[in-house]
């Protein structure tokens, strides 16, 4: 069936002028009126809150005074783009304060605005920890190279021969830009551009012993400290963000498989199914069997 309002999708403008992605007119699609609207059933889809996508914009600068600068560059964006089980406290919602006056003697209040304030965006993540405990030594190493040793009270780095021209904090911060898209995926429903982001928290280390229990893994939630900027600007920088992936070949049915082969040394095992089968090969009649011929007599004389 064909769209009734021409305006389903709203123009930019109004309340939509800053949208990147496609919006519904409220105009249409009400279904909590006298009787349901079947006919504009399609206004009143739901919105359905997507995984953010998160990107690394830039790094320390410290990093690049520590050896190997390029694996805690590659370390940092592996850990905040692809190894997170959950990212939270991305807000930007807007709060009015209000000052309330007695209207009379029955409790009604006149209320007047006094300010208008933004909820604070407190970026945590959640990573499952991996073999060997990489992402501890990670935060550790940033933590006390580039921010304080908690015995010297002083960033590690200065103890390698290292002289920082300042430590201001995009020597030891990074910044990240967090994007909500929308159901394709390239229409960015609302942006978060954090700067001055460092690790709050390190990780807890910890020893036990119990063999009457099961050995434990490790789960990390790590609070980092930011300042965000939200608003149009922000989200056409994430759009041009989105604009530079590439979907094209974004289906994992069609993805080649793997592994391409048998490994040899499970090939040079003279056992398995490929292996019956072609033993059942030789193994019927007519085929020689221990140098007889099937047709010949025990004695080695046709019958």
């Amino acid at each position: 069936m064909s769209r009734i309002y021409a305006d389903t999708i709203m123009d930019q403008a109004a309340y939509a002028v800053t949208s990147n992605a496609a919006m519904v007119n409220l105009e249409h699609g009400a279904q909590m009126g006298p009787t349901v609207d079947f006919r504009n059933f399609v206004s009143n889809a739901a919105y359905v809150k997507r995984n953010i996508v998160p990107f690394l914009i830039e790094a320390p600068r410290g990093f690049q005074d520590l050896d190997r600068s390029d694996l805690y560059v590659g370390a940092l964006k592996a850990l905040v783009e692809l190894h997170p089980i959950s990212i939270e406290g991305l807000a930007a919602g807007v709060t009015v304060a209000v000052t309330e006056t007695a209207v009379g003697g029955a409790g009604e209040m006149q209320q007047d605005p006094t300010n208008v304030t933004r909820a604070r965006t407190e970026p945590s993540f959640m990573w499952k920890e991996k073999y060997g405990s990489p992402i501890q030594k990670f935060l550790e190493s940033w933590i006390t190279n580039l921010i304080m040793d908690p015995n010297t009270k002083m960033p590690r780095v200065i103890a390698s021969g290292v002289r920082p021209s300042d430590l201001l904090p995009d020597y030891y911060g990074m910044t990240m830009l967090f994007v909500e898209p929308d159901p394709s995926g390239t229409r960015v429903v609302r942006a978060w551009l954090c700067v001055n982001m460092f690790p709050l928290d390190g990780i807890e280390v910890t020893g036990r012993r119990n063999i009457t229990e099961d050995m434990q893994e490790q789960e990390y939630t790590v609070r980092f400290s930011s300042m965000a900027q939200v608003g149009e600007g922000v989200d056409n920088f994430a759009q041009q963000m989105l604009n530079s992936l590439t979907f094209t070949g974004l289906n994992a049915n069609t993805q080649q498989a793997f592994v391409q082969g048998i490994d040899p040394n499970v090939l040079s095992a003279d056992v398995g199914w490929a292996s019956m089968l072609g033993n059942l090969a030789v193994d019927q009649v007519g085929a020689p069997v221990d140098g007889f011929t099937p047709g010949n007599t025990i004695g080695g004389s046709q019958q």
